[in-house]
């Protein structure tokens, strides 16, 4: 622990580290950064997929803008379930870039995607653990943020069979605040 501790004061404390400006976040950042605020809304989930009845949820969602404008940490609750996030752009990979842990699984999502503008729809793939049969899935998130109407976010699944993308669930978004 000792040595962790004096390997970051240095990391620190460098010349090289110090002398170092932080990067300015790009246009791809404060898309992200419009989110910020509190805001909350309904959650639609098919337990038994999408021909199935559909359970909804109330669910509250925190952004908050952090280490200068190049990160979104996202706090998120429906019922029981409670996840964290963080999401950024990387300006090498020109891709949206996140992460995503939750108390339902033991498991990390790293994922990575794209911006379409023309659609204002940030479009995210990953792959996860199903927590319920512990077996690897492809998962999709689209949100959409169409001026003038609510934001959704949009779950898939990747049907292994059909290699279509199953919907899993839909957030609706209400701005609370900004």
């Amino acid at each position: 622990m000792r040595s962790l501790v004096f390997v970051a004061l240095i990391c620190m404390t460098s010349p090289t580290v110090l002398a170092q400006e932080a990067p300015t976040p790009s246009k791809e950042h404060a898309y992200l950064a419009k989110i910020a605020g509190a805001r909350g809304g309904t959650m639609k989930v098919w337990p038994q997929g999408p021909a199935g009845n559909a359970m909804e949820f109330p669910f509250t969602e925190t952004n908050t803008v952090i280490l200068g404008g190049n990160w979104v940490q996202s706090e998120f609750q429906a019922g029981p379930y409670k996840g964290r996030g963080m999401s950024g752009y990387d300006p090498i990979k020109k891709k949206y870039i996140g992460t995503w842990a939750n108390n339902m699984s033991p498991y990390l999502a790293v994922m990575e995607g794209t911006y379409d503008e023309s659609k204002h729809e940030l479009t995210m793939i990953f792959d996860d653990i199903d927590p319920a049969t512990n077996q690897p899935e492809k998962m999709k998130s689209v949100l959409t943020d169409v001026p003038g109407e609510p934001s959704t976010m949009t779950m898939y699944k990747k049907d292994d069979a059909t290699d279509d993308w199953v919907k899993s669930f839909v957030l609706t978004y209400e701005m609370k605040q900004k």
